[in-house]
């Protein structure tokens, strides 16, 4: 019974550290509805993403992530992948 107990106790010590963490990433390349549907495709199988918003209009993705499954540089380059680059994060002061 222990076990249980203190199993249950670090799954929600874990969760508790979880925060969803929301990004926005400019996207080029896109020129159409499904070249957005490409990269929201792409960006919802990777594992803790919670949703992606894709305009191709205003060339950027954003993206809400459980920050302990995934982090922005795995968006990135799971962008990459679909042949659309992202352009670099700017950086943090």
């Amino acid at each position: 019974m222990k076990v249980a107990t203190l199993a249950t106790l670090m799954f929600l010590s874990i969760s508790a550290l979880a925060q969803d963490v929301t990004t926005q990433i400019k996207v080029s390349g896109m020129t159409c509805g499904s070249c957005a549907v490409s990269v929201k495709s792409a960006l919802t199988k990777v594992k803790g993403v919670k949703s992606a918003d894709v305009s191709y209009e205003k060339a950027q993705a954003i993206v809400v992530y459980d920050d302990t499954q995934t982090n922005e540089q795995q968006l990135r380059e799971a962008i990459n992948k679909t042949g659309f680059k992202v352009e670099p994060a700017p950086e943090k002061k």
